[in-house]
């Protein structure tokens, strides 16, 4: 009887899986249709199908989600007849909600879309944080609620009837007890799958949702479920953002020791006459922990990129904002210490005094250019929003170089795939350029190109002793890690001799530390937050702008761009918040330090963000390590780093929510 009982519940499943992928189906090919025009069909026919590819995994996920659920309770409640009758009776009203709820999400949807121009996202939550009962009202006045919901009992009322069919006892020849085993297991690696979206190391992620330059089809690929989740988890993550004092922030720029939050580039004639390219790499897991570890000959770290180490600027005792690649980008790119700016309720509001502003301002075209998936963060919305004149991740690699396709990875396709388009770009560029580019090759699953010919590198016992992994395991972080390194390092050459040469500035550095490589705690605290900060700055420019390189100064990703700017504006304001230029002739004391989530260092050492206050003084005078012995920081100390993350979030309010009266 068990099963029979166990059969009858498989049929169940299957049907009522096949019924909820078809009605998330039927909802696409009908925003498909109803939102673009016959021209972009036939022009994107490929992108159509791989969003089509894409998005019946989306469907079939939900679809695993459900019926893996009742499958593992149905492996217990078959097993007895009384239970086995509780299974007959509730299970026709559960799949009738389902194919209800399944319905109503998918035409509502729709419906979200034809207004927002978006999947759900954050804004659907607009019923709970604003006036209910008008949105309530909007809904019924503008939508066709009573045929939404007839649709939706009508299918509910089917997938019920089914069920109850399906469910019906059958006297059936019982299968031998392998058979059965077999047959079992087999439906609930299916299911298992389905829900997983993948048979991968990754399950389907909401990054997959970027197939096409097309923004329609990024919008289409997920179903109304997957985006109400993605809402759901962003807006878990939202950050409360509110209006701010004057007073306050004054208050705070007191406390960290800085008298504005703004500066000036001096007037220069000659920069004016001749705005320069700026390209900025932040490169994935560029930590300074595994690049301590570089030696030229049996452990090569740097590649391509070692020459420009030796004859560039090079700052070592720097630090990454964050400790993940979204809010290190996000208060490099955003000044935001939120790491989900681009994806909170605020992810509609353009942000003045960012980067990108400024540069836009001064006439530049801002670009950005990776080799992953932007549907990531929301980014491939986000960007542009931010002054950002056009975006190119994955999608579009793959469609310049068909080759790179072969070659498309976990989180996108290879680095130099990027540093391609970033080259081209610049040779045809007929204005002053901006490119940001945000590398993915150095992720796990760490994975260099097959083509690519890697240097000596070593498993010593020093590296072998920092990771978990297998010696095979460590060899693939090191060949990344290389490869990484020298496509940049290829670039740099690359545009060095290029007519774009003697105008182009190029720097580069690390979103954060190398993951999956250990330091040891805490004399190894600096050189695990730690990041390196390249700067390739033509002599032409070097030559009429006034500069001084002294590697030991510290800083951290706040100081990149005021770098930037004095290297390539004239006469221009900007909000530097706490950063400085690092080639300042005279360096500002005030904002000479490097500032992590984690971490803070000056010229004296390092001061831990959190815990008992201590101060650890630098064992060299070289070097990112410090002393094993603590002592304690002066109060006045202790209060900047207090300041420094209010002040961060102070000025973020500002911006987006103004101040108080």
């Amino acid at each position: 009887m068990y099963q029979n009982r166990m059969r009858s519940l498989l049929v169940t499943l299957v049907i009522q899986a096949f019924l909820i992928t078809t009605v998330l189906m039927i909802g696409r090919y009908f925003m498909l249709h109803a939102f673009s025009e016959p021209a972009d069909l036939a022009r994107y026919h490929e992108d159509i199908t791989r969003m089509w590819s894409v998005g019946i995994r989306y469907d079939l996920r939900v679809a695993g989600i459900f019926t893996t659920l009742f499958f593992l309770l149905g492996l217990l409640l078959c097993s007895t007849q009384w239970t086995w009758r509780i299974v007959k009776a509730i299970s026709p009203f559960l799949w009738g909600l389902i194919g209800f709820t399944v319905v109503m999400v998918t035409i509502s949807n729709f419906y979200y879309y034809q207004t927002y121009h978006n999947h759900f996202d954050i804004f659907a939550f607009g019923l709970a944080d604003d006036d209910t009962k008008s949105v309530l009202l909007n809904i019924w006045q503008d939508y066709p609620v009573i045929r939404g919901l007839l649709a939706a009992l009508l299918v509910g009322f089917g997938a019920s009837r089914i069920a109850r069919h399906t469910l019906r006892d059958q006297d059936r020849k019982p299968w031998n007890i392998l058979v059965f085993s077999v047959y079992t297991l087999i439906a609930f690696i299916v299911f298992f799958v389905a829900a997983r979206g993948s048979v991968g190391t990754f399950p389907l992620r909401r990054g997959n949702a970027q197939v096409s330059e097309w923004l329609l089809l990024n919008k289409l690929s997920p179903n109304g479920f997957m985006a109400l989740d993605w809402a759901f988890k962003d807006k878990k993550e939202d950050a409360a953002f509110a209006p701010v004092s004057q007073a306050q922030g004054q208050a705070l720029q007191a406390e960290l020791g800085i008298d504005s939050l703004t500066a000036r580039t001096p007037s220069n004639p000659w920069i004016e006459a001749n705005p320069p390219n700026i390209v900025l790499s932040i490169m994935e897991s560029f930590g300074s922990n595994l690049l301590a570890f570089d030696e030229p000959t049996t452990n090569d770290m740097l590649g391509s990129l070692r020459e420009h180490f030796e004859e560039d600027f090079v700052f070592k005792r720097f630090l990454s904002a964050d400790n993940g690649t979204a809010p290190s980008l996000a208060a490099l790119l955003f000044q935001s210490p939120f790491g989900n700016i681009s994806h909170s309720s605020e992810q509609k509001v353009t942000l003045e005094g960012i980067p990108f502003d400024v540069y836009k301002k001064a006439g530049y075209k801002n670009i950005f250019i990776s080799p992953g998936n932007m549907a990531w963060r929301n980014l491939s919305d986000y960007l542009p929003l931010q002054n950002v004149d056009a975006v190119y991740d994955q999608n579009t690699l793959m469609t310049l170089y068909p080759e790179s396709v072969a070659e498309l990875g976990a989180w996108g396709v290879p680095d130099d795939y990027a540093y391609r388009l970033a080259e081209e770009i610049l040779e045809k560029s007929q204005e002053p350029t901006l490119i940001t580019i945000l590398t993915i090759t150095n992720h796990p699953p760490y994975k260099a190109p097959d083509r690519y010919q890697a240097s000596p590198y070593t498993v010593t016992p020093d590296i072998a002793s920092r990771s978990q992994g297998s010696t095979k395991e460590i060899e693939s972080i090191l060949e990344a890690y290389q490869y990484s390194a020298d496509a940049f390092g290829q670039f740099v050459t690359s545009i060095e001799r290029s007519s774009q040469g003697e105008n182009t500035i190029i720097a580069a550095t690390g979103d954060h530390q190398m993951r999956s490589f250990a330091s040891f705690y805490p004399h190894e605290q600096v050189l695990d937050r730690a990041v390196p900060f390249y700067l390739h700055v033509p002599d032409t420019i070097l030559d009429h702008t006034d500069w001084s390189y002294d590697a030991g100064r510290v800083g951290s990703h706040k100081d990149i761009f005021p770098t930037l700017y004095h290297m390539s504006l004239s006469d221009t304001e900007y909000q530097a918040i706490a950063g400085r230029n690092m080639l300042a002739p005279v360096d500002d004391k005030t904002r000479a330090f490097g500032y992590n989530v984690s971490l803070w260092i000056d010229e004296d050492g390092a001061y831990p963000m959190s815990g008992k206050a201590t101060f650890y003084p630098w064992e060299e005078t070289t070097g990112l390590r410090t002393q094993r012995d603590s002592k304690v920081p002066s109060e006045a100390q202790q209060a900047r780093q207090a300041a420094m993350p209010e002040l961060l979030r102070w000025q973020l309010n500002a911006k987006v929510r103004g101040f108080t009266q």
